[in-house]
């Protein structure tokens, strides 16, 4: 199983998610795709820059594809070329962190109340009063969409509460 002729089969289906297994990779790889084109991909925390590095080489042994999934995240180009081009994966984007800008629409509910969760999980009880208050004032409903701007802020103000040695990897998780 090679990943260009699976990533050919499903994009011609047009927009949903393809699910990867790789050999030796602990996560699935889920790649984007809009209209075709691969719009996004990521494996595990992995950046999509460094998720094409890592998938680089490695031995594809499960493929599954979730038809009308619509993108959430996009990168400023498609990614097409890179997957299937000369080499398929072996490629890596001439693409840095600095240059990639992901496009959101909205932050799904479910993200949210990941935050919203895992920051009680590491604050406790202070934390329960400090995302009542922000529900509060905000007057954000639970489980529904935020606009990624208003997230990000979120985000900001939360981390100010997580304790120093913790506040990379909470970061991480949930940007």
């Amino acid at each position: 199983m090679d990943l260009a002729s699976v990533f050919r089969k499903y994009a011609a289906e047009g927009t949903g998610q393809l699910a990867l297994k790789f050999a030796d990779t602990a996560h699935l790889c889920k790649i984007s795709i809009e209209d075709g084109e691969a719009v996004y991909i990521k494996l595990g925390t992995l950046s999509p820059e460094q998720t094409l590095e890592a998938i680089a080489g490695k031995e594809l042994i499960d493929a599954s594809f979730i038809k009308g999934f619509a993108p959430r995240k996009r990168l400023d180009a498609p990614i097409t070329q890179i997957l299937v081009g000369e080499g398929g994966a072996a490629s890596t984007p001439n693409v840095n962190s600095e240059d990639r800008h992901i496009v959101t629409s909205s932050m799904p509910g479910d993200v949210v109340t990941r935050l919203l969760n895992d920051y009680i999980d590491v604050v406790g009880p202070l934390g329960v009063v400090i995302v009542e208050k922000f529900i509060k004032t905000s007057g954000y409903v639970r489980g529904d969409q935020m606009d990624p701007v208003e997230y990000a802020a979120l985000l900001e103000q939360l981390l100010i509460d997580i304790p120093e040695s913790m506040r990379q990897e909470f970061q991480a998780k949930h940007t």
